[in-house]
């Protein structure tokens, strides 16, 4: 009856622990989207006046955090025009207001913003013009000779988590995270194959109890301190991370206390952080009481890993709504932070559990004999079969799932740095899995078979008894060998793709397909951008105009031909779709108009310089649609 309820108690406790951990996830509040785009404003983007306006207003997508949201207003000459109240406004906190010095003189404004998402913490840096016309009517124009809205929040162009570029801050920031979500995961491990492993296993084998005793007393001593330290510190850099992005890469002033203190009390970004903060320490603490008293109470013995268990799934869940996982629409992101909670389970039941075996539980068998290795290997491997098999299938059923939230097509496994990310993910996993069933399948068998041969003949009486334990004996030790070895290496796998989880994470601001890297003009001055382009079937070519191909306003012409006559045609529709590449903007949509000789053209806006992408699609009269991109340069 004691067997019995031990082997019950911890599967009762870690139900338990699961349970609440999903009612978490229910409880705590959910994110709506990705970043705080631009909807609307007043002016609008590219308004010509005839009187300037007394302040700027900005309706975007999410609630903002007052902390960190700013804006200002320069004109063409980079000077700054605005009276240095940018604010949220107290009304409504998706919109943002700055007012203007009195009786601006004609000329070219440009609205430069940063927005810091209160959902998620994510950092949106973009920009819109509007003019104010002379009083004849003429329209001012930028001066040539400068860069507008350059640097005037400060900081540097943060474009590598829009282009999959590991620049410094990208950089800094998926090293904390994979980090964070590393530790996590080990710690879990442990505390998954203490309760399920190591106290499951037989208890009748002097020997085997022995090496248990010490597998366990290893992670205590040796490693679980030093992880929780890690993952505190850790913790730590991914909040310095979104300091280090909200100046612009500059680490001196990411340490401002100022800074960081607000970003802990704005938003929901620093509610999960301090989440984190207090399950990590409430964990340290626990980890350094089983250090350092060595007599505990029965009572506290059985119930601490079920605790540690518990602790460990909030941290998931606090880990998991402060990803990407809950930068998705309102009504599936329960769905989407729970398959992140369970994903990360499943990494902690596979993954985590073999880096557990190389850490702890095998440098504990190198110095016993082969026999106790194969002997224990045999005994304690069954036991962990089940977790990890439970891991693959989690993660077999989540990871596609997560996937067909964020990705919208099959080409961004490719095009995006997502994308490719999760490529390589794939691939790792498959990896891993072919090296787990090999060793599964093929030695760990063998090894049990050899292993039994081996006791029968030591046990047995023939008049070549010695030669026979001999020959099984280098059987069991080569197969041995031959299984750690495979147990060692496997982890490195598992950290890979721990890695590309970070990524994916660094990398999820937006899913727009990387730039194509482009020479910047030598000089200041832009020429008009001219391309002719083939739709994906082949059936019209259009021959794009952008003029001038600068910051601000153009004039975008397509020429629609059709394949069939070789000859333009005015029976279609035309629109354009511009995407700014290097930044999150959003898309924006610009309906051409036809001048009835084939040609379609209207005014539309880049709203900075940069890489972008110009979707062209033609619909037919029967409402066919005829598509083609191109990827361009527009200098300032």
């Amino acid at each position: 009856m004691k067997a019995l309820l031990r082997r019950r108690w911890p599967r009762r406790n870690v139900f338990i622990a699961l349970l609440f951990a999903c009612c978490l996830v229910l409880i705590l509040p959910a994110v709506a989207s990705a970043h705080a785009i631009l909807l609307r404003s007043d002016p609008p983007k590219d308004a010509v006046l005839n009187v300037a306006p007394q302040q700027v207003r900005m309706w975007f997508s999410e609630d903002l955090n007052p902390a960190f949201s700013t804006a200002v207003v320069v004109n063409a000459q980079n000077q700054p025009v605005d009276q240095k109240d940018a604010h949220v406004a107290p009304g409504d906190t998706k919109e943002m207001d700055v007012s203007l010095k009195p009786n601006l003189p004609p000329s070219v404004y440009i609205v430069v913003y940063r927005t810091d998402s209160a959902d998620d913490g994510h950092i949106l840096r973009g920009s819109f013009i509007f003019t104010v016309a002379n009083p004849d009517g003429t329209l001012p124009t930028l001066n040539p000779t400068t860069i507008p809205g350059q640097n005037v929040l400060g900081g540097g162009n943060l474009t590598g988590l829009y282009t999959g570029q590991l620049d410094v801050p990208t950089t800094f920031n998926l090293v904390m995270i994979t980090l964070v979500e590393l530790g996590a995961v080990f710690w879990v491990a442990a505390q998954l194959w203490l309760l399920f492993v190591l106290q499951l296993a037989p208890t009748a084998d002097a020997k085997l109890n022995a090496i248990n005793r010490e597998v366990q007393q290893r992670f205590e001593s040796r490693w679980s301190v030093p992880t929780l330290l890690v993952l505190f510190i850790a913790n730590f850099g991914v909040l310095l991370g979104q300091a280090f992005t909200i100046t612009g890469g500059q680490l001196g002033a990411a340490f401002a206390p100022q800074l960081l203190g607000g970003l802990i009390a704005n938003g929901r970004f620093g509610t999960f952080w301090i989440v984190r903060t207090i399950v990590i320490a409430v964990s340290l603490v626990l980890a350094l009481f089983t250090l350092l008293v060595k007599r505990r109470p029965r009572l506290v013995e059985s119930v601490l890993p079920s605790v540690n268990l518990l602790l460990g799934a909030t941290l998931f869940i606090a880990i998991s709504l402060s990803s990407h996982a809950s930068a998705v629409s309102s009504n599936i992101v329960i769905y989407a932070v729970l398959a992140d909670w369970l994903h990360l389970l499943a990494a902690s039941l596979w993954v985590g559990g073999m880096m557990y075996i190389t850490t702890t539980y095998l440098p504990v068998l190198k110095g016993k004999s082969s026999a106790e290795q194969a002997h224990s290997l045999i005994t304690l491997l069954p036991y962990f079969s089940p977790l990890a098999i439970a891991g693959v299938i989690i993660m077999a059923v989540t990871g596609p799932f997560s996937a067909t939230i964020h990705l919208t097509s099959w080409q961004q496994l490719f095009t995006t740095a997502y994308g490719r990310a999760l490529s390589v993910k794939i691939l790792l996993v498959g990896g891993l899995m072919v090296t787990s069933a090999i060793h599964v399948s093929l030695i760990r068998p063998r090894l049990k078979r050899e292993y039994h041969k081996y006791t029968y003949a030591v046990a047995g009486v023939t008049f070549n008894q010695a030669q026979q334990v001999k020959l099984r004996e280098g059987r069991v030790t080569k197969l041995t060998r031959r299984l750690m070895g495979i147990l060692r290496w496997e982890p490195v796998l598992g950290v890979a793709i721990i890695a590309c989880v970070g990524l994916m994470n660094v990398f999820a601001g937006t899913l727009s397909p990387i730039a194509v890297p482009s020479q910047q003009p030598t000089t200041s001055h832009s020429t008009a951008y001219n391309t002719t382009l083939k739709t994906t079937d082949n059936k019209f070519t259009a021959k794009l105009n952008v003029n001038p191909n600068r910051f601000g306003t153009n004039i975008f012409t397509v020429t629609v031909i059709d394949n069939s006559t070789g000859k333009s045609t005015t029976n279609v529709g035309v629109s354009l779709y511009t995407t700014m590449l290097d930044m999150d903007m959003g898309t924006d949509t610009v309906n051409l108009l036809s001048d009835g000789k084939g040609h379609f053209s209207s005014p539309g806006d880049l709203g900075m310089g940069g890489n972008w992408e110009i979707r062209v699609q033609i619909r037919t009269p029967d409402n066919a649609l005829h598509e083609t991109k191109v990827k361009l340069f527009t200098p300032f």
